[in-house]
């Protein structure tokens, strides 16, 4: 058993190296940080229709404060006033085009990763790719949407209805679990439709999405504890520290999405090979 796990363990990084994981995750980095402003303001524009604007953005303002490290949180919040203040209408609607253009780069990235994670060869024409890449990132973005709803609307919805307070006390723990299982079906869409495979099996819940999920919350913790203890970024990059902390964190997070990716590739293989064996 211990020689098995030591023997994939080996075969998914030989994998990440071969498939350029580090190299692809830091075209992520580039292009989600060129996306993450217009992509705030496409959801603060979204919730203002259901009437939540203002605490829309306290609960994002919130999680950042809790997944991001200080000095990066710090440039989210001053920038993303600082845009709020200058924007209209025309450049709202420009701001959301531009994070699903930006984004869509990125989702191109994490496609070209995932078909050589699974061995494919690139057969969709290029209308086709781009169109997947930005359904893929609109369906994203809905997602992010949709968690930051319940967390802004459920409970005072469940409130409103004038539920038993047993509903109310067990939405407020279910609140996270579902956070969790709408990043896991985040993961679990990327790795069904990014790759160009031939037959393709629907997981709701894979071996690579629990992966990429654990990383993504590990890199988010040990980023803000490094710094905390290790870290004195401002002494280094002075005041373009945020920027560089906030590359960071993306480059870490997409090497987290593009790991899971490699390990289904990883575990399809093995199935694939153990199928064959008589």
């Amino acid at each position: 058993m211990r020689s098995t796990i030591k023997s994939l363990l080996k075969e998914i990084w030989t994998e990440i190296r071969a498939d350029d994981v580090f190299g692809r995750a830091a075209q992520l980095a580039y292009f989600f940080l060129l996306a993450l402003f217009p992509f705030l303001i496409c959801i603060i524009a979204t919730l203002s229709v259901f009437g939540v604007a203002d605490k829309g953005r306290a609960v994002l303002f919130r999680l950042f404060a809790d997944v991001l490290p200080p000095v990066a949180y710090q440039l989210i919040i001053t920038t993303f006033r600082a845009i709020l203040r200058a924007g209209g209408p025309l450049k709202m609607s420009a701001g959301m085009v531009a994070s699903v253009w930006s984004a869509s780069y990125g989702m191109s990235a994490i496609m070209d990763t995932l078909n050589a994670a699974y061995k494919v060869h690139e057969t969709r024409s290029i209308v086709k790719q781009y169109f997947v890449a930005i359904a893929l990132t609109i369906g994203m973005g809905l997602l992010i949407v949709i968690s930051t709803l319940c967390a802004v609307i459920g409970t005072g919805i469940v409130r409103r209805l004038a539920l038993p307070h047993a509903i109310w006390l067990a939405w407020t723990f279910a609140k996270w679990p579902v956070a969790v299982g709408l990043l896991l079906l985040a993961f679990a869409i990327t790795y069904y439709f990014a790759p160009d495979l031939k037959q393709r099996n629907w997981h709701w819940i894979s071996p690579g999405a629990i992966a990429g999920v654990l990383l993504l919350l590990f890199v988010l913790v040990g980023v803000r504890v490094y710094l905390h203890f290790a870290g004195n970024y401002t002494a280094t990059y002075g005041s373009l520290s945020g920027v560089i902390v906030l590359m960071l964190c993306f480059w870490l997070g997409g090497i987290a999405v593009l790991s899971g990716g490699v390990l289904n590739g990883v575990v399809e293989r093995a199935k694939t090979k153990d199928h064959l064996q008589p």
